[in-house]
């Protein structure tokens, strides 16, 4: 059932514009807490081991509190001295400046990025903790793949047949809207897809038969094809970035150096048929963007700015879109809702205490993921695993794909599979030695 509803949490909030709009919002929302609540019914539905996983329980909970805590009203000579919102507060109201704020400049937006932030922690405990046994992980991977690549031949059957409706009958609210299959932006689809790439190879060669071998594989050449259909820079650079990480690790770590040749025929396949169907549309797109490396620098720039205002606890989580007016540098006068790294407006929106807590987190989980054995067939999902995050690490660093629910959903599920199949393998593992110190104390 969990693993179920996880699928269809990732499938919906994709299949549903990117769960961009307030109302595809509350339907994704909506079907994780009733997932989450029946799962905690369950019987033994969780198997925490405390002295092992605290670390990363209390990270995640101190995560989920802080958006909370820049919420918290607070003397406005308190906030004085720890940031210099104190003037924007006046501004704001000068006939009737309040004694009281929260951290957070614009409380409604940080409610929005708690709810958001919440979802995908929940998605995330749901994946690490509640999956029973490694098939209910290898289950949803399958699943994912098959469904990435649906999406992918839906994105070029739209794309072809284009009317400047979304499923030929919606049409994008945003202005600069450069939509791809359900998704809004191009960018998001490329990011989306991209995390699920690694996986189709991953689940390909490390399969016994050689009909799912050629299966997985084609699934997984389609839909690499339709991420280069989207020309999105960020999603081609980081999708070489995470075929880079999955050769590395499947060569270091396997016994023979031949186990490099499937990824190098799979890397082969893609460039030929680039070559062949013609690669200057992706050239061309590197070249000219509307969104340029030199608008991004000046974007950054005016982020780093506002950030040294809110140093300490941040301007609160979802507040960008609201303050950088205020810090744009000069140049051209485009609105921006995003910094265009995720890196940069988490900085901003969550401070120096917040972006610690963040990395605490992300420290606890990866520390837990590579506790897994790199060994035999399972080598490639691992890798695979080390891929997609690097995919989405890299992408996020030129575009805003975390702060999209569905691919945020989906880093998240992503990553609680992977804490997921290392705490199961060192539960077995803890259970095998269990069972050979009771047969040793029966001998003696």
């Amino acid at each position: 059932m969990i693993e179920s509803s996880l699928t269809a949490i990732v499938i919906l909030s994709a299949l549903l514009f990117g769960a961009v709009y307030p109302w595809t919002m509350v339907i994704v929302a909506l079907l994780t807490m009733i997932t989450f609540t029946y799962s905690l019914w369950r019987k033994n539905a969780y198997e925490i081991d405390f002295t092992r996983d605290k670390g990363i329980l209390i990270a995640l909970v101190v995560l989920a509190a802080y958006p909370l805590i820049q919420l918290i009203p607070l003397p406005l000579s308190f906030l004085g001295a720890i940031h210099h919102t104190l003037k924007d507060i006046v501004t704001i109201s000068p006939n009737a400046a309040p004694l009281f704020h929260s951290i957070s400049l614009y409380p409604f937006a940080t409610e929005l990025g708690a709810a958001l932030l919440f979802l995908c922690l929940t998605v995330f405990s749901m994946a690490a903790f509640g999956i029973e046994d490694e098939e209910g992980v290898y289950k949803i991977i399958r699943a994912l793949v098959i469904f990435a690549f649906v999406l992918g031949v839906f994105g070029i059957i739209q794309q072809a047949t284009w009317n400047d409706k979304i499923y030929w009958v919606k049409r994008p609210i945003q202005k600069y809207a450069s939509p791809f299959g359900p998704f809004v932006n191009r960018n998001h689809f490329a990011g989306f897809v991209g995390m699920i790439i690694p996986f189709s190879l991953g689940i390909a060669f490390m399969s016994r038969r050689i009909e799912k071998k050629v299966i997985y594989g084609f699934l997984g050449v389609v839909t690499t094809i339709t991420l280069f259909f989207t020309l999105s820079r960020g999603g081609i650079l980081s999708f070489f970035a995470g075929m880079l990480v999955f050769s590395f690790i499947v060569f270091t770590k396997g016994r023979s150096k031949r186990i490099l040749i499937p990824v190098l025929l799979f890397v082969l396949v893609v460039g030929m048929y680039l070559i062949f169907f013609g690669i200057s549309p992706v050239i061309e797109k590197f070249v000219h963007s509307e969104v340029s490396a030199d608008k991004r620098l000046i974007v950054w720039k005016g982020t780093l700015s506002a950030f040294r205002d809110f140093p300490v606890f941040g301007s609160g989580l979802g507040t960008f879109e609201h303050i950088y007016k205020v810090y744009q540098p000069e140049g051209p006068a485009l609105y921006w809702t995003h910094a265009h790294n995720d890196y940069i407006e988490f900085l901003l929106e969550f401070g120096t205490v917040g972006a610690l807590i963040g990395a605490l987190f992300l420290f606890f989980a990866f520390t837990m993921l590579m506790k897994t054995d790199w060994t035999g067939r399972e080598l490639y999902l691992h890798a695979a695993f080390l891929s997609s995050i690097t995919t989405i690490a890299v992408h996020s660093m030129f575009d805003f794909n975390l702060h999209i629910p569905s691919n945020a959903i989906l880093f998240s599920l992503v990553l609680g599979l992977g804490v997921s199949l290392s705490r199961i393998k060192m539960n077995n593992r803890t259970k095998q030695d269990a069972w050979r110190n009771r047969q040793i104390t029966k001998g003696e």
